[in-house]
C-alpha cells in the first residue's frame, strides 16, 4: 500500500510548554511550513514550570472523570499603587520549593544544555544537578526566544472541530483540516483559524484524580478543606502540627510528604499501595507507612486503612494520586455510548488513563494531522518531545512515511496487550531506545529526504548512564543537603568501559516500521 501523503502548509500547535516549544522549534526548522502558530493560555512561557503562588480555588472530591471541566482561572488583582484591571491567572500543579528528578545534562534539550544557558545567565554561580523549579522556568524563556513570534499569548484554545473537505484528486476521499475557536484572556474576543494540521501539546497535569473511596464525598461535605490534591500543595504553611495523612508514594507524593513531615505532628502517615523502597523511608524524620484507605469516617474525621486499622482526628489528607489524561477542546461533551462526538472522532479518553487510536503515542490513527507530544509518562520529556517533533516535521513535509492505517491498527492492538491499563506508561530505558532510534532512523536511514530539517536528539553513552541512575541520584542529592553541582559528588562516577552505551533500540517502540 502506497504511503500517504500530506498536503500540510498550516500547523496549530496547542501549549508553549517544554514540548510544544519543542515542536515550534521543528516545525520552523524544517523550513516548508508556511503558518505555524502556538496558542499558550498564559502570558509567559512554561507549562507547568511557570509556577503560580496561587493555588487553584476548585477541589473536586471524589474526581474520576476525564471529562471534568478545566479549572476557571484566578483574578489577579495588580499590587498596591497600581490602578490596573485584574488580569486571569491559570495556577499550574508546580509547588513552591521543587527540585527537579533529573540531572541538567539529561534533562534539557540536547541542543540548548542547561549548562550553558545558566552559565550565560548567572556567571560565577554553581549550577545544582538537580535544578530548582526557576532554573527550568528561565531555561524554557530562554530556549522560547527563537520562536516568540510564533506564540499567541493569552489565548485559550475553546474548541477544535474536524473540517472533511472532497480531496482534489475528485477520488471520493476527503482531506482533513481543523478549525480553532479560541478566547482572549485579556478582552474575552473570540476567533476562529483553520489549520492543515494541531500538535496536541497542553500537558497532562491538569484534571485531577483523586479515587472514590467509600464515604470520601459525604467526609468532604462533613469536613470541608481537610481532603486536598497535590495540585493545591503550595508549601507546609497549613499543615504546622497538624495530624496528615499523605495518599501515593510516587516522586511528588515521597517529595511533598517529606515536605510536610518538617512541620507536621508525627508520624505522618504515608498511604501507598505498593511499599515504597527502604532508603526513600529513611529521609523522613519518622513517618508510618500504612495500607491504603477503604473508607473514610465522618463522626471520627478519620480513615478505616485496609487491615482494618482506624487513624482518628485526621486535619488533612492529601492525594497524590497523579492526573487524567484530558481533551478539554476535544471532548467537551462525554459521547453517548456508540455514537461519535461531536467532532466527528471516535472516543478517545474512555476513563482518561489513556488516549486512544494513536500511532507510536502520538499520531491519530483515522487521522493523522492530529498528534500529541509527550504522552508517555515516566520518561525524560524535553529530549522525547524532541525526538517526536522531528519526526512529525518530517511525517507532514513528506520525507518519512507513516505505516498504513493497518499497520498502525495492529501496532496500538499489540501496544495493548504488551502494556495493559498503563498504556502510556513507558519502562525503563525505553526513552533512549526510541530518541536514539529516532536518530538512526532519519539521520542514518537510506531515505535521504528524511535528513533535512533540524536534527533530531541523539544520547550518547554518557547520558544513556545517567538516564540509568537518575532515581538514585536524586535520593543521594536528597541525602546530601540539595548542594550538590555534580553527579561525581553524589558518588556516581561514568565508566565508559563498564556502562551499556548501546544507540540501538527496540524497532516497535521507534514508530520505524516502513
Amino acid at each position: 500500500m502506497a504511503s500517504q501523503r500530506f498536503a500540510v502548509r498550516s500547523v496549530a500547535i496547542i501549549g508553549a510548554g517544554s514540548s510544544g516549544l519543542a515542536a515550534a522549534r521543528y516545525f520552523a526548522g524544517q523550513g516548508v511550513y508556511e503558518r505555524i502558530v502556538v496558542y499558550e493560555r498564559r502570558p509567559e512561557v512554561g507549562g507547568i514550570w511557570n509556577h503560580t503562588f496561587q493555588a487553584t480555588p476548585q477541589n473536586p472530591v471524589p474526581q474520576v472523570s476525564p471529562y471534568f471541566p478545566p479549572d476557571a482561572p484566578v483574578q489577579v488583582h495588580p499590587g498596591k499603587g497600581s490602578d490596573g484591571p485584574a488580569t486571569p491567572e491559570f495556577p499550574t500543579a508546580m509547588y513552591d520549593s521543587l527540585y527537579v528528578n533529573i540531572p541538567h545534562p539529561l534533562m534539557g534539550y540536547t541542543d540548548m544544555p542547561i549548562a550553558d544557558f545558566y552559565k550565560a545567565a548567572h556567571p560565577g554561580k554553581p549550577l545544582l544537578i538537580y535544578p530548582t523549579r526557576q532554573t527550568i522556568q528561565e531555561y524554557l524563556v530562554s530556549c522560547s526566544q527563537g520562536v516568540r513570534h510564533l506564540i499567541r499569548f493569552g489565548t485559550n484554545v475553546d474548541d477544535i472541530r474536524l473540517l472533511q473537505q472532497p480531496s482534489q484528486e475528485n477520488d471520493g476521499t476527503a482531506v482533513d483540516s481543523w478549525e480553532i475557536h479560541t478566547t482572549d484572556t485579556g478582552d474575552n474576543s473570540t476567533s476562529v483559524e483553520t489549520f492543515d494540521a494541531v500538535i496536541v501539546a497542553h500537558g497532562h497535569y491538569e484534571t485531577t484524580f483523586v479515587p472514590a473511596i467509600a464515604k470520601i464525598d459525604e467526609f468532604h461535605k462533613a469536613h470541608p478543606g481537610v481532603i486536598s490534591h497535590s495540585k493545591r500543595y503550595r508549601n507546609t504553611e497549613q499543615f504546622k502540627g497538624k495530624r496528615v495523612i499523605v495518599v501515593g508514594n510516587s516522586a511528588s507524593g515521597l517529595d511533598i510528604a517529606s515536605q510536610i513531615n518538617e512541620v507536621s505532628e508525627r508520624p505522618i502517615f504515608l498511604s501507598v499501595h505498593t511499599p515504597t523502597a527502604e532508603e526513600a523511608l529513611a529521609r523522613f524524620t519518622e513517618v508510618e507507612e500504612v495500607p491504603e484507605i477503604k473508607e473514610f469516617l465522618i463522626e471520627e474525621r478519620g480513615v478505616r486503612l485496609a487491615d482494618g486499622r482506624v487513624v482518628r482526628d485526621v486535619d488533612a489528607v492529601v492525594f497524590c494520586t497523579g492526573f487524567l489524561f484530558s481533551l478539554p477542546f476535544l471532548e467537551k461533551e462525554k459521547p453517548a455510548e456508540g455514537k461519535k462526538t461531536p467532532e466527528g472522532l471516535s472516543p478517545m479518553l474512555t476513563t482518561g488513563r489513556r488516549i486512544h487510536r494513536l500511532y507510536d503515542d502520538m499520531v491519530h490513527i483515522d487521522h493523522p494531522t492530529l498528534a500529541f507530544l509527550s504522552l508517555p509518562i515516566k520518561v525524560i520529556p524535553y529530549p522525547l518531545a524532541q525526538a517526536q517533533s522531528a519526526i512529525l516535521a518530517r511525517v507532514w513535509a513528506n520525507t518519512l512515511a507513516l505505516p498504513s492505517k493497518e499497520e498502525m491498527e495492529a501496532w496500538e492492538r499489540e501496544a495493548e496487550k504488551v502494556r495493559g491499563p498503563a498504556f502510556h506508561v513507558w519502562e525503563s530505558g525505553e526513552d533512549g531506545s526510541y530518541i536514539n532510534a529516532t536518530y538512526k532512523r532519519i539521520m542514518e536511514g537510506d531515505n535521504a529526504a528524511s535528513r533535512a530539517g533540524k536534527e533530531p536528539p541523539r544520547w550518547d553513552g554518557r547520558l544513556l548512564w545517567m538516564r540509568k541512575i537518575t532515581p538514585m541520584g536524586k535520593g543521594k542529592f536528597e541525602d546530601m543537603g540539595r548542594t550538590a553541582t555534580t553527579l561525581e559528588e553524589l558518588g556516581f562516577v561514568y565508566d565508559p568501559t563498564a556502562a551499556d552505551a548501546s544507540a540501538d533500540s527496540k524497532q516497535e517502540h521507534s514508530g520505524a516500521t516502513p
